[in-house]
């Protein structure tokens, strides 16, 4: 696009300077996260890989397990309410795993064509940390769920030391200030990624055809609260 600039008028460039700006800072700021990861943290690559392949959306495992739990709890599951959440503490045996929140979101509305982007269309799973910052985005399920089984699985009651704290820190869930900003946060990474990945999408396959703009998820997309689980510290 500069040499087209050059050479021409200066007016062929479909990125203004500042957006090319943009987009290399802010890759830039996505490999200085990486790199502070490999730093900070010792990952278990078999359980969390952030390496995409072609099983990851499968979630053949995933679905026999909910398959089970469906038939034995069918009725439980049909009357509950959305909004549900839980409280539980990390996992001593994983760093990945840190305090934070995991979303689960529904985007309303006609969102049929974002199937090609997220093949779980139209919900969305996001893992965010106390920080601020997604360890985990709608592009990694299997990551996200393979927390919810390590944290969740065969849990019949709640923490009630957690629940008291929750609910002492939220002042019995009038203010839900810091869960908020969370849920903002995790709204952005959803916007920032279903771009990436459709930008991804059209240089990887010609025949890709983007979602209409009505369909994308983007920060003012309309999200409906399904579930979250929130991580806590004693």
């Amino acid at each position: 696009m500069a040499l087209v600039d050059i050479a021409a008028t200066f007016e062929d460039n479909l990125l203004k300077n500042e957006e090319i700006e943009e987009l290399i800072h802010e890759d830039l700021r996505y490999r200085d996260k990486q790199l502070l990861r490999l730093r900070e943290e010792v990952l278990d690559l078999e359980d969390f890989s952030e390496s995409v392949a072609l099983n990851e959306f499968t979630l053949d495992d995933f679905r026999i397990e909910l398959t089970k739990y469906i038939e034995n709890n069918r009725r439980l599951l049909e009357e509950a309410p959305f909004g549900l959440y839980a409280v539980v503490p990390p996992h001593p045996d994983y760093q990945v795993i840190a305090p934070g929140v995991i979303y689960c979101l529904k985007q309303e509305g006609e969102s049929k064509a974002g199937d090609t982007v997220n093949p779980l269309q139209p919900y969305f799973r996001v893992y965010v940390r106390d920080d601020g910052t997604v360890r985990f985005g709608f592009a990694q399920p299997k990551q996200i769920l393979e927390i919810f089984r390590v944290l969740c699985a065969e849990k019949t009651a709640p923490y009630a030391q957690l629940c008291d704290l929750f609910d002492q820190q939220t002042k019995n869930g009038a203010d839900m200030s810091a869960y908020s900003v969370l849920l903002a946060k995790a709204v952005e990474s959803i916007a920032a990624t279903f771009r990436k990945r459709i930008a991804g999408a059209l240089q990887a396959n010609r025949s890709f055809v983007i979602p209409n703009q009505q369909e994308q998820a983007m920060a003012n997309t309309d999200f409906e609260l399904i579930t979250w689980l929130v991580i806590k510290s004693p």
